[in-house]
């Protein structure tokens, strides 16, 4: 089953003063099946990020359709698109965006304040466990490590059991050793609990593991072989 398909995807922004509009995406089509795992690579200002927002909902393109699970995003109104996000897609960014006043437990729970998931506190402590972060849920985050941080915000971005993850680079913000596990729990989640992964990343060694790796390069999204 196809779980997201871009077609034709384009984003322009107008400058004030600019002789003309800059063009960052140029005619992306994508698609990517139920439970398969993406990495987009490329070089800074690509796009890279733009392109992960307007899948996500949180950016419209100029031009262009994005379909999730069947649904055409650009025929949605916000508090459709909202309801989207909080049930279908979850979110990893390089920093954690956690509260630095609730516990890893209460930042887990918090999307479903929003969703209503039934039996969301025994997911949250499963999932906790699976990432090693059992004896960590009345941590708040300044006494966890950026790995630590890291892993509970993959943790919060899967509590609503999304059927797409979406993951903005990562692993940029942690050391060698944490990155490397983090891709490794990345990898792990994608399969037990078969959510889509894309990733955007900088790291070879992220992109690698996926099962597929394309390149978005002047616009335009290109297959790159995967030694994987």
């Amino acid at each position: 089953m196809m779980l997201l398909q871009l077609t034709d995807i384009h984003k322009r922004y107008e400058s004030p003063g600019a002789v003309a509009a800059t063009e960052v995406l140029k005619g992306v089509t994508l698609r990517v099946k139920d439970g398969e795992s993406v990495a987009i690579v490329g070089p800074s200002g690509s796009g890279k990020s733009t392109l992960l927002n307007i899948i996500g909902s949180l950016d419209k393109p100029t031009s262009g359709r994005v379909l999730l699970n069947g649904q055409d995003l650009s025929q949605q109104d916000e508090k459709s698109l909202a309801a989207i996000r909080s049930r279908q897609i979850g979110f990893v960014f390089q920093l954690h965006h956690l509260l630095p006043q609730c516990t890893v437990l209460e930042n887990v729970l918090v999307p479903t304040l929003v969703a209503g998931r039934d039996g969301a506190a025994e997911r949250a402590d499963r999932l906790l466990e699976r990432v090693g972060l059992s004896g960590r849920l009345s941590y708040r985050p300044g006494q966890l490590s950026g790995g630590e941080r890291q892993r509970v915000a993959v943790v919060r971005a899967l509590i609503n059991a999304p059927k797409l993850l979406l993951a903005d680079e990562p692993t940029g913000s942690l050391d060698q050793a944490a990155s490397d596990n983090l891709a490794e729990l990345l990898v792990e989640l994608n399969h037990e609990e078969g959510t889509t992964l894309l990733v955007v990343t900088h790291s070879t060694d992220l992109a690698g593991r996926m099962d597929r790796m394309l390149e978005l390069t002047d616009g335009s999204l290109v297959e790159k072989d995967n030694l994987k």
